[in-house]
């Protein structure tokens, strides 16, 4: 059992009062959230004597926590600017939580934005890491990639762009990075003297495959530092229409992520 889905093993104890009824009930649940309540009833299920015990117990206290478990992957500086407007006590009450009920209210304000979970399976092994370089680092090469695809014979005039070029022309990416007339109007006002040009072109390559999913969104963008994370979440909600026919395959995003 996961301290990281504590609203779905919630949901998974409140339905164990309806015996046999449960499974139904859970099944009417859509979404990550009823995936979460669904796996934590049958975990628990299948949890006899002590060992159910202890994990109803730790559903219990991840619950009841004035602060997500989510927290510890959420960059400092998302929390910093609610807890900077909140006051000085929002921020310990969020450093050091208690039970008092001044400091619960303050905490679960200033993290209310956080998402529920710490994992989802949309996502390529890098959104779980804690390093916001590496993630920057990920987005970098997608949006590399498709630059150097736009600019064809163009891309080898831009040192830049010189590692894009060997990795386009070869499996997994060669054949899957869309239509090329789709990833020039990609890049067609994006300058590469902006710091974050590989990410917004990265981020409007990814916008439709993250659409469906916002929980995904919300894992990506707070992962990041919080001037990165708004440019990310805003070129994804602005592209999230984009056909997936207009758009790279999900293997070339998920290709070689930690090299």
């Amino acid at each position: 059992m996961s301290d990281a889905d504590p609203v779905g093993g919630a949901l998974a104890i409140a339905a164990e009062r309806l015996g046999e009824h449960a499974r139904a009930v859970l099944s009417r649940l859509g979404g990550q959230l009823g995936h979460d309540a669904r796996v934590s009833h049958e975990q628990l299920a299948t949890s006899d004597g002590a060992e159910g015990q202890r994990k109803r117990a730790l559903i219990k206290v991840a619950t009841r926590s004035p602060v997500p478990a989510s927290l510890r992957t959420t960059h400092p500086t998302w929390i910093e600017a609610v807890v900077a407007e909140l006051g000085e006590r929002a921020r310990t009450a969020v450093a050091a939580p208690s039970m008092n009920a001044v400091d619960v209210w303050l905490a679960r304000w200033a993290t209310a934005a956080l998402p529920p979970t710490l994992y989802d399976s949309l996502l390529p092994p890098v959104a779980a890491t804690n390093d916001a370089s590496v993630i920057v680092a990920w987005l970098g090469r997608i949006g590399a990639d498709q630059m150097a695809f736009a600019l064809g014979e163009q891309a080898k005039a831009v040192p830049a762009l010189a590692t894009a070029i060997a990795r386009i022309s070869k499996p997994p990416r060669a054949g899957e990075l869309g239509p090329k007339r789709a990833a020039i109007e990609r890049c067609r006002d994006v300058s590469l003297d902006d710091d974050f040009s590989f990410v917004i072109v990265a981020c409007r390559a990814l916008a439709p495959h993250l659409a469906a999913n916002q929980l995904a969104r919300l894992q990506l963008i707070l992962r990041l530092p919080r001037p990165i994370g708004i440019v990310v979440a805003r070129e994804l909600a602005a592209h999230a229409a984009t056909s997936f026919d207009q758009c790279p395959s999900w293997s070339a995003f998920d290709a070689d992520w930690c090299l």
